[in-house]
Formats: structure tokens, C-alpha cells, sequence
């Protein structure tokens, strides 16, 4: 739900920066329409928000990816300030201590997030299917769940906001 919602709202994103995009406003001059159409592509604009957009490989996709990976080391991140509230001590000196304890620290913090995101979206490329489940869904379902991206998303950043006040 947040991942394929997350995609949506960078190709929505970038198909409204397009119009400040320079790029984008070149591709229209019809003398560089022409010079694309010689090479096979009749409208770059088209091509390349299709080939951004792309749900397998696109700029959204991987974005969207990345997202994941952020929130779930954020509610890592979260964990380890509790943590150190209750023990009671800073252990981000100990991290910080020299780069052996700050490799472990990133490996510790990272790899639940990877782990997580493998099984549940990339492994034999079950988001691909969600998209689909999603795309047949009704227009007053996508809102819902768009809703409760935000919410989700926005209550992930307030606990880790918390776990920075509780030190």
C-alpha cells in the first residue's frame, strides 16, 4: 500500500514539474520533434515519463523502493534511541567510537530494513502484483489507502521525532 502509493505520488510529482522542466519545453520546438521522429521516437516527452514511470525499472519505482528502506531504518532508528533511554547510557558514543562499531551500527540499523522490503515487495517481484491489485481498485479505495499512506508515513516520522524528545 505504501509503496505502490509512494510511486503514484512521484509520478504525479513528476509529471507536474515537467512543465518547469527545460528540457521538457526544449522537446517541444517542433525542429527537435522532427530531429526525434528520424530516430524513432515521436515524442520524447511521452517516451521518456514512460520510461521513468516504468513500474519495474522507472526513476518512481526505484524512488518509491528507496522510501521503504528509509521508513523502515527510521523505525530502527526510533528503536535504538529507546533503547539507549532505557539503559540509560549514550551508545552512540560507543558507534561513533571508531569505524569497526560504526560498520556493525549501519549493518544492524540496515539490514532489517533490506531483509523486510526483500520478502515482503522484491523477491520474485511481488509489487508488481500489488500494482495490479491496486490499478483494478475503485477510485474511492485508492483515496482511502492514499489516506492511509499519509497517515502511516506521517506517524513513523512522529515516533521517530519522539525517540529523539525521550533522550
Amino acid at each position: 500500500m505504501v509503496y505502490y502509493n509512494v510511486y503514484r505520488f512521484d509520478s504525479k510529482c513528476r509529471k507536474l514539474f515537467n512543465y518547469l522542466n527545460p528540457f521538457y519545453l526544449l522537446n517541444n520546438i517542433p525542429a527537435v520533434k522532427r530531429y526525434h521522429s528520424k530516430n524513432g521516437v515521436d515524442d520524447m516527452n511521452k517516451f521518456a515519463n514512460r520510461l521513468l514511470s516504468n513500474p519495474k525499472t522507472g526513476m518512481s519505482s526505484i524512488w518509491a523502493g528507496s522510501f521503504m528502506g528509509g521508513l523502515l531504518v527510521a523505525i530502527g532508528y526510533s528503536f535504538f534511541n529507546i533503547l539507549q533511554k532505557i539503559l540509560g547510557r549514550s551508545l552512540i558514543e560507543t558507534v561513533w567510537k571508531d569505524s569497526f562499531h560504526f560498520v556493525i551500527y549501519l549493518i544492524i540499523l540496515t539490514a532489517p530494513s533490506a531483509i523486510i522490503n526483500w520478502y515482503l515487495l522484491f523477491r520474485k517481484d511481488k509489487y508488481l502484483n500489488y500494482f495490479k491489485e491496486f490499478e483494478t481498485m475503485s477510485n474511492k479505495k485508492k483515496s482511502v489507502y492514499g489516506w492511509l499512506t499519509l497517515l502511516v508515513v506521517v506517524l513513523i516520522f512522529s515516533f521517530l521525532v519522539e525517540s529523539f524528545l525521550i533522550l
